[in-house]
């Protein structure tokens, strides 16, 4: 739009300038990351003309967070985050928020679910998996009468991560309108509420229906967060069959959240060493925060997910899909080929059918594991008076190798005060960011002492917002080996915000009147 000057005062005119440009200060840049890494973040909210974002199905953008699904059945939606992609070679630490709740039940659970899926960065316009039990990742088969109903799984897959509220998405199934591997007769324990993890696209095995994009995608480890009682779950043996599982949650759960919270997932893929420098596959870690501020839960606890993982295929046809005949076949043996990508792509789906539920994401980051932690920060101060932010006091950065069996240590005395920057460019500016002036007032950062200090401007009323990332420090042997990698870029934090409120009573100010100055309480 363009502005009109005409007729301003010069004050006025500066007053607008200041409005449309951010003055910033630096004193020195970083180098660029080794890992080509750089920590991506979105609160999705109002989120559609985010370039990284694709939509697909009933999804769409609302002020709340990307709905997946309405609470209305048979509908199916998902989103991709398809502009990034994000290495692989030292794991990744991904969070987001979801809801649901509302709807309809049936046969006293609600449906179905929302999946998070790791796929092959290389896929440049990936193609989603089936609706329904598939939740958006893994495949659909099914005979000639219901060849409408044939879905591939999700193109380039590696790994699905299902918050599944009805539980069919662990579920083997052989019929006329729905085919697809997985566990057997589930009539153990509470099926429904599953956490469950399938993995990577199968290869291609015949042309009766077993082909591409139409096998692999196994269930690795399913549990309920329903039940502590009996088998809660099952994990995938070398040998193909699957054993019950018994851990025991510290607190049970539903997955929806009717009351109308929004929960959190943390999910964590670790790098799982055999040796000190040959990994096979992730050690991968479910936690669900069901309460703002309260202690995460536990519920899948680092499965080890394989480069190389022994399936059955148990869902075949006796001849063929593509016939009228529900006759079902001998299950095969296999062996997926899990080889970690060199680049991964992330996203989410959900679906509903005759049981149905709203589904929302919101506020998703991703990082790496053991990346600094920012967290937000909220003050006040009077008309004048500047105010002094210790902003690392509820920050951390990480010390020690990294190793699920003795993992590194998470502490604010961890943080590079060196490293700290107020808003970046883009995620892969350099440029450290010491000194921001907007028409609010100043933020300066004294990295000797790690305070920011924001200093309100003359005219300014209201709230004053600013965020900043911060790292932790690169610690390399005698031979200059990193051994502590968290000084690189990619391990950089992030953005956390800073919140001034201006107070308007209860202040303390002065006024200069015939050349005295007098002071008292507004």
């Amino acid at each position: 739009m363009k502005k009109n000057f005409k007729g301003l005062s010069l004050m006025s005119l500066v007053f607008v300038l200041l409005t449309n440009f951010v003055y910033a200060q630096t004193d020195s840049t970083e180098v660029a990351s080794i890992y080509g890494f750089y920590s991506y973040s979105s609160s999705l909210m109002n989120a559609s003309s985010a370039s990284e974002l694709s939509i697909q199905g009933n999804a769409s953008h609302t002020a709340t967070g990307v709905q997946l699904t309405p609470a209305t059945s048979s509908q199916f939606g998902g989103l991709f985050i398809n502009g990034r992609t994000f290495t692989s070679v030292n794991g990744l630490h991904v969070e987001f928020e979801y809801d649901m709740k509302n709807g309809a039940p049936l046969s006293g659970t609600y449906g179905d679910g929302l999946s998070f899926f790791l796929y092959d960065g290389a896929v440049t316009n990936p193609v989603i998996g089936a609706a329904g039990a598939g939740l958006g990742y893994s495949y659909n088969r099914a005979m000639n009468t219901y060849a409408s109903l044939r879905k591939a799984g999700l193109t380039g897959a590696y790994l699905g991560i299902a918050l599944d509220e009805f539980g069919n998405f662990k579920s083997k199934r052989f019929q006329g309108d729905s085919r697809v591997n997985g566990i057997s007769g589930v009539t153990w324990g509470q099926g429904t509420s599953h956490v469950t993890l399938r993995g990577a696209k199968g290869a291609v095995i015949n042309s009766n229906g077993l082909g591409d994009g139409f096998t692999g995608y196994p269930v690795l480890v399913t549990r309920t967060t329903l039940s502590n009682t009996g088998a809660v779950g099952r994990i995938l043996q070398s040998d193909r069959s699957y054993l019950p599982t018994s851990n025991t949650l510290p607190s049970l759960f539903d997955l929806r959240n009717n009351a109308g919270e929004f929960r959190k997932v943390y999910l964590d893929l670790i790098p799982h060493f055999i040796t000190s420098t040959t990994t096979d596959g992730f050690d991968i870690k479910v936690d669900i925060q069901t309460t703002q501020n309260g202690t995460p839960i536990n519920v899948i606890n680092y499965y080890h997910y394989k480069t190389s993982v022994p399936y059955s295929e148990n869902a075949n046809p006796q001849i063929t899909d593509f016939n009228t005949s529900n006759t079902e076949g001998t299950p095969t043996d296999q062996t997926l080929n899990a080889t970690v990508p060199a680049f991964l792509k992330l996203g989410f789906a959900a679906s509903t059918g005759a049981a149905y539920q709203q589904h929302i994401i919101r506020n998703v980051k991703l990082t790496l594991p053991y990346a600094a932690v920012t967290n937000d920060d909220v003050t006040s101060t009077c008309k004048f008076q500047p105010v002094n932010i210790p902003v690392f006091n509820n920050d951390i950065a990480y010390k020690g190798p990294i190793s699920i069996t003795t993992p590194p240590t998470g502490s604010s005395a961890n943080i590079d005060y060196s490293t700290f920057s107020f808003t970046k460019n883009s995620d892969t500016d350099l440029t450290l960011y010491r000194k921001k002036v907007t028409p609010q007032g100043t933020w300066t950062y004294n990295k000797s002492t790690g305070i920011v200090t924001f200093n309100p401007s003359s005219g300014f009323t209201g709230t004053a917002t600013m965020t900043y990332t911060v790292k932790g420090r690169t610690v390399k042997d005698s031979n200059g080996k990193i051994i502590e990698p968290y000084g690189d870029t990619a391990y950089r934090s992030v953005p956390a915000t800073i919140t001034v409120n201006l107070k308007t009573t209860g202040c303390v100010y002065s006024v200069i009147s015939n050349r005295m100055v007098t002071q008292g309480v507004k």
